[in-house]
């Protein structure tokens, strides 16, 4: 019996839709004062069998732990939207992580700068 293996560019097309949702969804939907207007998605991980997805924040308030917690919060709203969108059989299970790499890159920034 063969096995039937994905399609590979459905993967992409699945994760990059889904990054779009989230993105919507955070910025139009939510209502929560913690994640309005303080953060921004600036991409995701979804696993291949669909069931994790990491989902990249930048957080511009201070607070990061609030708006953390907020997201969390809107976690199952953010996946019902999905589901309704999408109808996926297995919706991801939604993590959110914050994304410093704009940090870490004016840091090294600073650092190449004095070095010159």
């Amino acid at each position: 019996m063969k096995i039937k293996r994905q399609k590979p560019y459905k993967h992409d097309r699945v994760s990059s839709e889904i990054e779009r949702i989230i993105t919507e969804v955070i910025a139009y939907e939510i209502t929560d004062p913690r994640v309005i207007g303080n953060c921004e998605v600036t991409g995701i991980n979804l696993s291949s069998d669909y069931s994790y997805c990491k989902v990249y924040v930048e957080i511009t308030s201070n607070d990061k732990k609030e708006v953390l917690d907020g997201l969390k919060n809107a976690n199952g709203f953010i996946r019902h939207i999905i589901v309704d969108q999408l109808g996926l059989r297995k919706v991801p299970e939604l993590s959110f992580v914050i994304d410093d790499t704009k940090e870490k890159a004016s840091r090294i920034d600073e650092l190449l700068a004095q070095i010159k």
